[in-house]
């Protein structure tokens, strides 16, 4: 379900196993970045770091350009890709952000405020 739009669905991506399937590169290059290692060998040439990987021009142009909704089409699950976000010094917040198109402030401002923040 989307956010409420005065009744109406916000446009989404939905998660399927064929969009699981389309996207098992940029995936498994995601889920790969756990390991310190792997993130120091990203952080070093992303573009050979996509080759390895064998992802195609357009899945390398959506990791080396950080188009988060690009990958939730391409196949790219949110929480794996999520690795990719934290090892460039984003998180789940600034995503979701860029993901609405918003600035971060603006995202903030439609969450429900946190018990003990107030």
């Amino acid at each position: 379900m989307g956010d409420d739009t005065g009744g109406q669905m916000v446009d989404m991506t939905l998660f399927t196993g064929e969009r699981s399937m389309a996207g098992y590169r940029l995936n498994k290059l995601s889920a790969s970045l756990i390991d310190p290692d792997n993130r120091a060998e990203f952080l070093a040439d992303e573009h050979a770091y996509c080759r390895r990987f064998e992802l195609t021009a357009e899945e390398t142009k959506l990791v080396l350009n950080r188009d988060w909704t690009g990958m939730v089409t391409a196949g790219g699950n949110v929480y794996v890709f999520l690795k990719i976000a934290a090892t460039v010094g984003s998180n789940l917040l600034e995503v979701g952000a860029e993901m609405r198109g918003e600035t971060l402030d603006q995202f903030m401002a439609t969450r429900p405020p946190q018990e003990g923040s107030r």
